[in-house]
């Protein structure tokens, strides 16, 4: 016997994918007066949010797309006002700091291809835009008098535009915001097939029938199976990262860092492994010893602290690593992002991408972030 339909939950908007990416995108539409509905996998999803060290993270983005360098520009921007209004609307703190932050190098090869990278980007930019310098040894110890160098270390890039967050009260302070706005967020609710109709877009979760005249895709590494249904190819592969967590020591590193940070209550994390695993999250000890001595070389001190948990989760990537932002050419009205930098990025997600997507005021520039840039 079948199982019978229940009735049809509708709105203005369907978002496919409560992750950082959708749940920020869904709740600034919810804000500006939209009726939106957020489908979601929950905790049984690959979210990329419980493996993030939570680093709002300009520099070293955008070789080969100025564009991208533009947005997340924009993004770092617009984050004090995000992070504040979040809190006033949820009265939840993200913990949003922008101190600067720093990219370690602990060989001359590193170095010198760290200052390759950084001034690549530069000649890329707009003239006098690129916010970002090497240091040597001396300068970088200079801003962290609270932890001494490794003999390893040979400089790092800085910039101040570099900053931190706490990702998960991010997460929950964007659903407790759509939800305050009006929204509504279905845990648990995997999307099994859409289906268009002439005046709106059916999404079908077992025996639930969601539908909405728009349709947005924020899925993760759901997103191509997705958006090929709706006539969109967007190319997403999974990539492993693993994080430890030592136990907690009094604030002693002022500065975020793209491979060690250290949270409010004390504890360090320290992450940023990359590896082509496919949807295998079982932790890697060889990796985590890789991680362990590289950041026992950066401070010396760390190698002092115990390491109480460790994990892994998975990245969304593209071919060339930067945002895609879709919308259908077949399927009007369909939209599909995919991306890494779901932290960063949240604060235009929230702010610029509703009049996109409820108003067509499609961003300056956002032809770059196609996908057809990869048929090629």
């Amino acid at each position: 016997m079948s199982v019978p339909i229940k009735k049809e939950k509708t709105a203005d908007v369907l978002v496919i994918g409560g992750g950082l990416v959708g749940s920020a995108v869904a709740f600034g539409m919810a804000e500006c007066g939209a009726r939106v509905i957020v489908l979601d996998e929950g905790d049984r999803a690959f979210r990329a949010a419980t493996g993030n060290a939570g680093l709002v993270w300009y520099q070293g983005k955008g070789r080969g797309m100025r564009r991208y360098q533009e947005w997340t520009l924009e993004a770092i921007r617009a984050w004090p006002g995000f992070a504040e209004n979040l809190k006033e609307l949820t009265g939840i703190d993200v913990f949003y700091h922008k101190p600067g932050g720093l990219t370690f190098c602990i060989s001359e090869a590193e170095y010198e291809s760290r200052r390759d990278l950084i001034d690549t980007i530069r000649r890329e930019a707009a003239p006098d835009d690129y916010d970002c310098t090497m240091l040597d040894r001396k300068e970088v110890q200079e801003l962290l008098p609270g932890m001494k160098l490794g003999d390893g270390v040979v400089g790092a890039s800085y910039t101040r535009q570099d900053g931190h967050v706490n990702p998960l009260a991010l997460l929950k302070a964007l659903h407790a915001g759509l939800k305050k706005c009006g929204g509504f967020y279905y845990s648990g609710h995997t999307v099994v097939d859409i289906h268009r109709h002439p005046d709106r877009y059916a999404a079908q979760t077992g025996k639930d029938v969601f539908t909405a005249p728009k349709l947005v895709i924020a899925a993760g590494n759901g997103t191509g199976r997705l958006a090929q249904i709706v006539g969109m190819n967007i190319p997403v592969r999974p990539e492993k990262g693993e994080i430890l967590v030592t136990e907690r020591i009094r604030p002693c590193l002022p500065l975020p860092c793209n491979r060690i940070r250290q949270t409010t209550d004390g504890s360090f994390l320290i992450g940023a492994s990359q590896e082509d695993a496919g949807f295998d999250i079982r932790t890697n000890t060889r990796v985590i010893k890789g991680m362990a001595e590289r950041a026992r070389t950066v401070f010396p001190v760390l190698g002092k602290l115990k390491i109480i948990r460790s994990w892994a989760a998975l990245r969304v990537k593209t071919p060339d690593k930067m945002p895609v932002y879709e919308g259908s050419d077949s399927a009007p009205e369909s939209f599909a992002i995919a991306l890494h930098s779901g932290v960063t990025l949240a604060s235009v997600h929230a702010i610029e991408l509703p009049k996109w997507i409820l108003n067509r005021h499609e961003p300056e520039g956002f032809h770059h972030f196609r996908s057809r840039r990869f048929d090629v």
